[in-house]
């Protein structure tokens, strides 16, 4: 045991010290530039702690239910959370525990595998966790906040949160570590990513669908009585989130003794997971470690048939593109079905356009009018929905090149055709999401025929500018040593982008407010609504805006990547 301890200590010590190391190296712009995306951090959180405080605030003024339906909403949220804490395990610890950069020196060090497993096993509980933690801790203060809680609150919560979280945890790495023991391919790595996805957007819209917004719906305070007996019964009893708002519940209620038997009943799982998870890492984790360094077999012949794009362009004759533009449109589709993170991402947004369209068709909207508003307003929410896309896969679509991006420097090709090539990949995928968001909810509600053929037409427009703007900003601060994509979305490029882009979004429905003030003005027997020089002038602004939200990026972008000689 003693060799155990020290070796897990030493680990500890190690990442401790590195972290440290890297704070004291940080320059003075990447204090400024963490700094800012701390405070932005602090000032979303707490936005989300006044929602929770006006929300929590309302339902504990409502007698009788209010206490009822405070601690149901609790404990959804509690379930909700440590759910997308085990999808997270998931793929966490399948990297920390496989695929990390330092496994290669440390599985080859004097090291315990069992002390490597539980030093990995601390890291997968904290990088599946602690951003999961920081969404749902404006809800515990708010409610400490409405209760007239003290600080013996929010200990008392950390310290139920703690085991909690590493049950939560638990589960997923035992899985992981059993799947990759008993099939030890690379393979398997595909397999969780995919299996991960599918349970991330199955939480997701479960949890919408569940309309829970129905038990706060002041119009349907009347039928709450009917609802007591399921307010009052647990929500997954057998989960550790149950536990743990019972636990909360029965401080709260100064049931000292029933909140110590539920820390001990956390505690004791805790504890008892730890010890299952390591007698199974000293018989397996050896086995899926080393079966995981293999590679899969080739089992394609050695002849190269024609490529889809080969064939296309011989098909299109003199109207075909480049040769060049042909071999990179085939280069980047191959490199995209190969990954199969960005299969498991294509899982994730289907749900998001599923759960969003459901949200449209639940909006309480009586009149013609306002459906054909917020169909129009509709466009601001498509829009953030199309730039985080781009956050996600335009953005870094340059960076990805990572270190092979030398070769295709060193091709006969320009920076243009590269940045074209990014831009005509990423495009079509972008144009599909945005017309399926704001044709199907224009559909859903309604709307007009000028509010759809207005939407439908500046989506595209929207989809093209922020497909450049992604490819230009990518170019401008491009990263092409990162070893997780990740890095990329968090830069301070990244933040550039979606700063820039929801500054776009927002000129653009600017642009388009007076048309479409002037249509509603009309629909509503205003004489004389329309002053076509007024919408003209919108119009020449929506253009302008756009213009220069795609080509001032893109000019920029193509000049830096043009003078980039390495880092």
């Amino acid at each position: 045991m003693r060799p155990f301890l020290r070796t897990f200590s030493l680990l500890s010590a190690r990442k401790a010290r590195s972290a440290l190391n890297g704070v004291r190296s940080m320059s003075g712009w990447e204090w400024v530039r963490n700094l800012a995306f701390g405070a932005m951090g602090l000032w979303m959180m707490e936005g989300l702690r006044w929602g929770f405080f006006r929300l929590l605030s309302y339902l504990d003024a409502l007698p009788l239910l209010g206490p009822l339906l405070i601690w149901k909403l609790v404990a959804m949220a509690m379930l909700t959370t440590f759910s997308m804490v085990i999808v997270s395990s998931l793929v966490i610890s399948l990297t920390s525990f496989f695929y990390a950069e330092d496994l290669r020196w440390l599985v080859r060090a004097p090291v315990p595998l069992r002390a490597l497993f539980a030093d990995k096993a601390v890291e997968t509980v904290f990088f599946s966790s602690w951003m999961i933690v920081l969404v749902i801790l404006p809800m515990i203060l708010a409610l400490a906040q409405v209760k007239h809680l003290g600080p013996g609150f929010l200990a008392a919560f950390f310290a139920l949160l703690l085991p909690a979280l590493a049950l939560s945890c638990a589960g997923g790495m035992a899985f992981t570590l059993v799947l990759m023991a008993a099939f030890p391919s690379s393979r398997t790595r595909d397999a969780v990513w995919i299996l991960s996805s599918l349970a991330a957007a199955s939480v997701y819209v479960f949890v919408r669908a569940a309309e829970p917004e129905r038990l706060v719906r002041p119009d349907a305070m009347q039928l709450v009585s009917e609802y007591l007996r399921y307010l009052q019964a647990p929500t997954a009893p057998r989960a550790p989130s149950w536990w743990l708002t019972e636990g909360l519940a029965a401080w709260v209620g100064g049931a000292r003794e029933v909140f110590w038997l539920r820390a001990a009943w956390l505690y004791g799982a805790a504890g008892a997971a730890a010890a299952v998870l390591l007698a199974l890492a000293g018989r397996l984790y050896a086995r899926g470690y080393s079966g995981a360094q293999e590679g899969g077999r080739a089992r394609r012949p050695i002849d190269i048939p024609p490529t889809p794009e080969a064939r296309l362009r011989r098909l299109l004759g003199r109207w075909a593109p480049s040769a060049a533009a042909t071999a990179l449109f085939w280069k980047e589709r191959t490199c995209f079905v190969r990954d199969v993170k960005h299969w498991s991402q294509l899982v994730l947004i289907a749900a998001l356009i599923m759960v969003y369209l459901f949200s449209i068709d639940r909006l309480p909207l009586d009149t013609a009018e306002l459906k054909s508003l917020v169909c129009f307003l509709n466009i601001g929410v498509a829009g953030f929905v199309l730039s985080s896309l781009g956050l996600r896969f335009t953005f870094p679509a340059v960076s990805l090149e990572g270190r092979s991006y030398w070769v295709a420097r060193a091709a006969p090709l320009s920076v243009s055709q590269l940045m074209g090539q990014k831009l005509a990949f990423c495009l079509p995928p972008t144009l599909a999401v945005g017309t399926a968001l704001v044709a199907a909810s224009n559909h859903l509600l309604g709307a007009d025929r000028f509010v759809s053929v207005l939407t439908l037409g500046t989506i595209w427009l929207a989809a093209f500018t922020l497909s450049a703007m992604g490819v230009g900003f990518g170019a401008l601060f491009p990263r092409f040593k990162v070893e997780n994509i990740h890095q990329v979305e968090s830069s301070a490029g990244g933040f550039v982008y979606m700063a820039c882009a929801l500054g776009f979004i927002g000129l653009t429905l600017a642009a388009e407010a007076w048309p479409v003030k002037m249509h509603f003005d009309a629909r509503l027997g205003r004489a004389n609504a329309w002053d076509w020089r007024a919408a003209g002038l919108s119009a020449l602004m929506l253009l302008v805006v756009n213009a220069a939200a795609a080509g001032l990026p893109w000019v920029l972008g193509r000049r830096a990547l043009e003078a980039y000689e390495g880092d």
